[in-house]
């Protein structure tokens, strides 16, 4: 008897086209054509041409292609090559990682030679990545394939493009066929409206699934119709006898096996932490670590050595970031080299996490956006790997959409424990490990928050505060409070539209037949329409109080508002904050109504009615705590004027629509040592870039701290800076506070164009303000260099995480950028070899806040500039250097183009700040290129 043959699958034909531009209406051609066939989840046939395209190519598309018209002159031109590829392409699904790019540019060019165009489905890799890999950092074609390990050495190469993007395409198919039945059919029930025909393939894997059944594997579990991840069963190792700790070289290695290199400084910073807290009374120790030291298994090996069997370390970072590092590199070492170690817990806001309950109600609704329901996807297929409900491990382009709103946690306090994902919810899991995890990874904005529930969640308590020197301003961050009046008005309006009957679906036609409900309906009506006038009168009476200078129309207007005149306002008696307490009052006593005779009915409800009124309540919680913000602003305006600020900001020609209303205070005023610090037994503060020098105060009034009762340890620069790096000062550069702008913009365009020439390596420029980066990349543009190197702007190109991704991934590249890029950014490898410094970090003085800031402090009789404007200028500074060195095999070169750094005398306190044993060279600007290269060619750290 023959055997029965297996049908072969349908074929995909996988295309990439690299052109002259991107625009085929404007004459814009084909240079590369790469074809991959993929059949039954394997490669079998491929296609490669060069095409002349009958025109010039620009230099930068060469560069990015690395084709140039030497390469194409003798290749055939399109009209040679068309009919082979039709035929290739007869029926096959057409792929493009960006399909609505090639498809149409393909079938234009079809077009245009008289050929018909493609009949064939289309789909796109690009999406479907989004859909399968909601995690992804990225979804560019490098970095899907170095997150899959998939080689790909050319990026945009047509032929090597379309390799990649085949095993991707393998990779996705055979993630959709993975999917859990509930999830794949829940996907198709969303009907998204993905590009051309790629939800053809959702559809093919759900008819599949429908006549070959797959039963759901060990790690997944279903709960009210959602398919979900198994938590870890949460268990503690308490040993009887804690393990002794390893003072010795000789016990640290034997520990760190081949797990852990043994670092001297690291080993340092590790025994001053142990033999430290091990004293009676011994409280609070600061320790500077600079890059290198290995700082975050220094303190967390120790402390979780001290904190066993009963204890626990909570550590405080500067950022969410930050958070998620620690808890993906440095403690799954920890758990390596402590086999007993029961794990850690990440701890950020409720709105950080998802809520089960909320997102299976929305389920039930198709929205007209077709976003949501795209997000809707994405969280379908996270619920199959998240444990943590942690939305920051999503890669969404929409954090701010009205749906994510609408399906974040608000809180246990909101969650009945009746609810039917009590049990399944995060939040509930993450309280449970807090009473069974050792380490809590926290951000600092939630310590100062909730530094009491941290602290007591267990009898001893280490509080560890990395990078400290946020601490006070996240402190100040807390108590600062913004009401932006559009903000105020849009969800005002989104309030509305769920109860006009002229939207679908809305509160009025849901209670239609029930005469109580729609009563109270037509009351929340009348309540919404009070509140969205009072808005607006309180919004008019704030412009009057703010004189617009002559101004151009369209740029902003900063005034500050006296805390006397706002307090007033705010009153709970003044006419218009009595309007808005009664019309919300009443608004959420009618909803509270409609909300019994909803329970009360709770078997004739759909799904999709649930969602309604929960998207009602949680857009209702919102405007509550807009009026909770309020009540907050009033109690900071009754404080002592000096200790607070506020201000109105508008943009001139539209105040009415841009106006904002910010306040807060400008000092911690002994909150840190008052309302957190006193809820931890013991306390380490520590950061690469704490201190200004040896005798300075500043870090330790930033802090709140007694600088007699803190113990101090610095370590070493862990790097070889004599040999690694040097800092050149331009003695001759123009004064960026004396010189004309215009003039200074173009010298810093030039002196920049000149480097990036003489040495063609990774180079990031440091400025102090985003017009000015505007400015100077205008000028650079031109220039030669622009055309020869990947120039990278903030507020040009993109936003801080888009622009570092394109930098890290470069090798030539040049990165102009301001504020956050002083710190937080790790380039190891050189990939950052040259570091420009436009402006030493100075906050702008005519900043509301820091003049606000200096007043005061000149009345406490203090110099601003040498009490805090220098200080925190100096540990910036020392910020961004710290950028070039990330390894102990990198090299680089800082230039400052700021002669103060030798002509004032506090550039020398500022040099004396800079890491031990940087060479410091003062040469004219016409000597820093060849400078520069001469020290590149021949650095490096010295054999020892």
């Amino acid at each position: 008897m023959q055997k029965k043959k297996t049908p072969r699958g349908p074929i995909y034909a996988v295309v990439d086209l690299e052109t002259t531009g991107t625009n085929v209406k404007k004459g814009d051609r084909i240079i590369q054509i790469g074809c991959v066939l993929v059949q039954d989840g394997r490669l079998i046939n491929h296609f490669e041409t060069k095409v002349n395209p009958e025109q010039p190519i620009a230099r930068s598309i060469s560069q990015l292609t690395g084709i140039w018209a030497a390469d194409v002159k003798a290749a055939p031109l399109f009209e040679e090559v068309a009919p082979t590829l039709q035929s290739l392409l007869a029926d096959t699904i057409f792929v493009a990682h960006n399909v609505n790019f090639d498809f149409p540019f393909l079938n234009a060019e079809f077009q245009r030679i008289g050929l018909p165009k493609l009949q064939i489905p289309a789909v796109d890799t690009v999406s479907l990545s989004q859909l399968l890999l909601p995690t992804a950092k990225s979804y560019r074609l490098r970095d899907l394939s170095a997150k899959l390990q998939i080689e790909h050495d050319q990026p945009h190469s047509a032929v090597s493009d379309a390799e990649a993007t085949a095993h991707l395409l393998i990779d996705l198919l055979q993630r959709l066929q993975a999917l859990p039945t509930l999830t794949l059919n829940k996907l198709v029930a969303l009907q998204l409206q993905l590009p051309l025909q790629t939800r053809l393939l959702l559809d093919r894997a759900a008819q599949y699934r429908q006549s070959h059944p797959v039963a759901l594997d060990d790690a997944h579990y279903v709960s009210h119709g959602l398919v979900l991840h198994k938590k870890r069963p949460l268990s503690v190792a308490t040993p009887n006898t804690p393990p002794a700790f390893p003072l010795t070289k000789r016990q640290k290695q034997r520990l760190f096996g081949d797990l852990l290199t043994y670092r001297p400084l690291q080993a340092k910073m590790m025994n001053a932490i142990y033999n430290y807290f091990t004293r009676d009374h011994a409280r609070q120790i600061m320790i500077e670590a600079g890059t290198g030291v290995g700082k975050s298994l220094g303190y967390l090996v120790p402390l979780t050595y001290l904190a066993q069997p009963t204890g626990k370390v909570i550590v405080a970072t500067a950022t969410n970031l930050l958070q998620s590092q620690l808890m993906t590199t440095a403690l799954p070492q920890l758990r390596q080299l402590l086999p007993d170690f029961s794990g850690a817990v990440m701890v950020k806001g409720n709105a950080h996490y998802l809520s089960l309950s909320k997102f299976a109600h929305s389920l039930t609704v198709n929205e007209d956006s077709q976003l949501s329901q795209f997000l809707k996807a994405q969280l379908l297929v996270w619920l199959l790997t998240t444990t943590t409900g942690d939305l920051d491990e999503l890669n969404l382009t929409a954090q701010k959409s009205p749906y994510l709103a609408e399906v974040r946690h608000t809180g246990l306090a909101n969650l009945a424990s009746e609810d039917p994902f009590y049990r399944d919810d995060f939040l509930v899991y993450r309280q449970r490990q807090l009473a069974y995890a050792p380490i809590i990874v926290t951000n600092q904005a939630y310590l100062v928050a909730h530094a009491a529930e941290l602290g007591a969640l267990a009898p001893t308590t280490y509080l560890v505060v990395d990078e400290a020197q946020h601490l006070a301003q996240s402190v100040l961050k807390q108590a600062r409070h913004q009401l932006a009046f559009a903000e105020w008005h849009l969800l005002l309006n989104q309030l509305a539209a769920l109860v006009n009957p002229t939207n679908s679906p809305n509160l009025r036609s849901l209670f239609a037949k029930l005469p109580l409900a729609a009563y109270n309906v037509e009351l929340m009506q009348a309540d919404l329409a009070g509140l969205k006038q009072t808005v607006s009168d309180l919004a008019a009476a704030l412009l009057t109080k703010l004189t617009p200078p002559s101004a151009t129309t369209g740029t902003f207007i900063e005034q500050v508002l006296p805390s006397a005149e706002l307090s007033v306002l705010l009153d709970p008696a003044h006419p218009l904050c009595e309007a808005f307490e009664q019309d919300l009052a009443s608004l959420k006593l009618h909803f509270s109504a409609l909300q019994h005779l909803f329970a009360e009915r709770q078997a004739q409800w759909l799904g999709q009615d649930r969602y309604l009124m929960n998207q009602f309540a949680s857009q209702l919680a919102q405007l509550v705590a807009v009026d909770d913000q309020l009540h907050e602003l009033k109690r900071l305006a009754d404080q002592p004027d000096q200790l607070t600020l506020f201000w109105l900001r508008a943009r001139q020609g539209s105040e009415t629509t841009t106006l904002t209303l910010t306040g807060g205070l400008l000092v911690a005023n002994h909150f840190l040592r008052e309302q957190v610090y006193a809820h931890f037994t013991h306390q380490l503060f520590t950061g690469a870039t704490l201190f200004t020098s040896n005798r300075s105060a500043f870090i330790f009034d930033q802090l709140d701290l007694d600088k007699a009762a803190v113990k101090v340890k610095r370590l070493p620069e862990a790097f070889d800076y004599e040999h690694q790096a040097k800092l050149l000062v331009a003695s001759d550069a123009p004064s960026p506070t004396d010189h004309e702008e215009a003039s200074y913009h173009q010298y810093l365009a030039q002196t920049i164009a000149d480097l990036a020439v003489a040495t063609d390596c990774q180079t990031m420029v440091l400025f102090n303000s985003l017009q000015t980066i505007e400015a100077v990349y205008g000028y650079l543009r031109q220039t030669a260099v622009f055309n020869q190197r990947d120039i990278l702007a903030q507020g040009v190109n993109g936003n801080r995480a888009k622009l570092l991704k394109q930098f890290s991934s470069g090798h030539n590249s040049i990165l102009l950028g301001a504020a956050s890029f002083w710190e937080g950014i790790d380039l190891p490898d050189n990939q950052l070899q040259l570091l420009i410094i436009t402006r030493l970090p100075f906050a702008a003085p005519t900043q509301l806040e820091n003049q606000a800031r200096y007043e005061l402090m000149k009345q406490q009789g203090h110099s601003p500039f040498y009490h805090y404007s220098l200080p925190q200028a100096i540990i910036r500074l020392r910020q961004g250097v710290g950028r070039l060195l990330r390894t102990p095999t990198d090299t680089g070169v800082a230039v400052v183009l700021d002669p103060r750094l030798v002509t004032k005398r506090y550039g020398q306190t500022m040099q004396r700040a800079l890491p031990a044993g940087l060479p410091q060279v003062e040469l004219p600007t016409a000597e820093l290129s060849s400078a520069t290269a001469a020290f590149l060619q021949t650095a490096g750290p010295v054999e020892l």
